[in-house]
C-alpha cells in the first residue's frame, strides 16, 4: 500500500467521530453534569493547547520523522475517545479534550507535511484534495451513524456511540502504524537548513492569521443565528448541510486538480472574494430553501480555494523544514481562530446579529482586495497578475 493510500484509509476512519463531536459536546458535557461555564472552559482549554503545540510538533516532525507524529496523533485521538467512554463527570471531559487537542496537533500537522512530502507543486493540491475527500466521506458516514444511534432512544446511546468510535479511531492507528512510511531521511541532519524566504514567510503568517480572524467571525453563533433566523427545528438545520456535505465527497479532488493546474494565488483571492460577497447576502435570506442554496454556494465555494491556500504554504517556503512550516501556519490560523470568535460574539450579541456577517462579508472583500496589491512588491504570493 502506498503512503497516499494509507493517508486516505487513516484519515477516513480518524474522521467518523471528529464532526459529531463539534456538533454535539456541549450536549454531551451537560449531559454529564458540566455547567455552561464548564464548557466554555473545556473549550477555552482546548484552543490553548493545539496553539501552543502546533510549533513543537513541526519541530519534532522535521527532526524524528512523519510517521512518529501520525502515530502519535492517532494514539492520543483514539485516547480520548475511550475517555469519553469513561462515563465520568467534567474532569474527566477536561482531560479528554486535552488529549483530543494534543492529538489534532500531531495527526493534521503530520498530515499536512506527508502530502508536501510525497507531492509536487504540480500535484500538491490535488492530492490535498483526495485527502480531504476522505475525511468528508468518513465524517459523513460517523455523522450519519450517530444521529442513527442517539435519535432513535437507544439505551446508553452515547457509550455505544463512542465504543464504535473507538473502534475505527483504533483502526485509523492500525493503518498508521503497519501501512504508513516514513516520508523522510532520518538519516540526514536537518538541523543546517533554513525555510526558504522566511521574511515573505512571516507575512504569509500574519496575513493567514487575519483572515484566520475574519472567517471565524461567525463561528461560534452560526447555528444560532439559523435557530433564530431560519428554522429552530434541529433534523432541518442538518438537512442545511446535507447537499454540500454530499458534494465534497468527489469534488475536492476536482478542485485540488484545479489549483495545481492554474494561479493558485488567483483562485486563492477569487475564493475569498466570492466568499465576501455571499455572506453579505446572508442577513437578506429568510426562505429556508434558499439558505441551503446558500450554504452549499459556501460550501463548493471554500473547496474551490483551500487546497490552493493549502499548497500554497510549501510553494513559498521551499522544501526544507516543511514541518516547521506547517506548525507555524497551524499556529497562525489557530490565533486568528481564537479572536475571531470573540469577536464575533460581541458584535452578535451586541450590535446586531446581522451585522456581524455584513461585517465578515466586507472584511472579506477588503481583505482579498488590498492584501495581494500590497504584497505585490513583497513578493509574497508573487504577482497575483500574472
Amino acid at each position: 500500500m502506498d503512503n497516499l493510500k494509507a493517508l486516505k484509509k487513516s484519515v477516513f476512519f480518524i474522521s467518523f467521530p471528529l464532526s459529531i463531536i463539534g456538533f454535539l459536546f456541549p450536549v454531551y458535557a451537560y449531559s454529564k453534569g458540566a455547567s455552561t461555564m464548564e464548557i466554555g472552559l473545556i473549550y477555552s482549554i482546548f484552543a490553548l493547547f493545539t496553539i501552543l503545540m502546533r510549533p513543537l510538533v513541526g519541530t519534532l516532525i522535521d527532526k524524528r520523522g512523519r510517521k512518529l507524529g501520525i502515530i502519535l496523533g492517532a494514539f492520543f485521538y483514539s485516547l480520548s475517545i475511550f475517555l469519553y467512554l469513561l462515563d465520568r463527570n467534567f474532569k474527566y471531559l477536561l482531560i479528554a479534550r486535552i488529549v483530543q487537542s494534543i492529538g489534532a496537533s500531531f495527526y493534521w500537522i503530520s498530515i499536512d507535511t506527508i502530502v508536501s512530502d510525497i507531492s509536487s507543486e504540480k500535484n500538491r493540491a490535488e492530492k490535498f484534495g483526495i485527502l480531504q475527500e476522505a475525511i468528508n466521506k468518513g465524517g459523513l458516514l460517523g455523522t450519519t451513524i450517530g444521529f442513527t444511534i442517539l435519535l432513535n432512544d437507544i439505551k446508553n446511546s452515547f457509550e455505544i456511540l463512542f465504543s464504535f468510535y473507538f473502534i475505527t479511531s483504533l483502526i485509523s492507528l492500525y493503518y498508521t502504524i503497519t501501512k504508513l512510511d516514513e516520508t523522510i531521511d532520518l538519516s540526514k541532519t536537518y538541523e543546517d537548513e533554513t525555510i526558504k524566504n522566511t521574511k515573505e514567510f512571516n507575512l504569509f503568517l500574519i496575513f493567514m492569521g487575519i483572515f484566520s480572524l475574519i472567517s471565524s467571525l461567525t463561528a461560534h453563533i452560526y447555528l444560532i443565528y439559523l435557530r433564530e433566523n431560519i428554522t429552530s427545528e434541529f433534523h432541518l438545520i442538518s438537512y442545511l448541510f446535507l447537499p454540500g456535505a454530499i458534494l465534497s465527497m468527489f469534488l475536492p479532488n476536482k478542485f485540488g486538480k484545479l489549483s495545481d493546474r492554474y494561479n493558485k494565488k488567483k483562485i486563492l483571492f477569487t475564493g475569498i472574494f466570492i466568499t465576501g460577497i455571499l455572506y453579505l447576502f446572508i442577513p437578506l435570506i429568510k426562505n429556508y430553501y434558499y439558505f441551503m442554496l446558500m450554504e452549499t454556494l459556501l460550501t463548493i465555494n471554500s473547496m474551490f480555494y483551500g487546497f490552493a491556500q493549502s499548497a500554497l504554504v510549501i510553494d513559498i517556503v521551499g522544501e526544507n523544514k516543511r514541518g516547521r512550516a506547517y506548525g507555524k501556519y497551524s499556529l497562525a490560523m489557530g490565533i486568528g481562530g481564537i479572536i475571531g470568535p470573540l469577536v464575533g460574539t460581541t458584535i452578535y450579541e451586541y450590535i446586531g446579529n446581522a451585522t456581524v456577517f455584513y461585517i465578515k462579508g466586507l472584511m472579506l472583500i477588503v481583505f482579498c482586495v488590498l492584501i495581494p496589491v500590497f504584497l505585490v512588491s513583497r513578493s509574497v504570493f508573487g504577482d497575483v497578475r500574472n
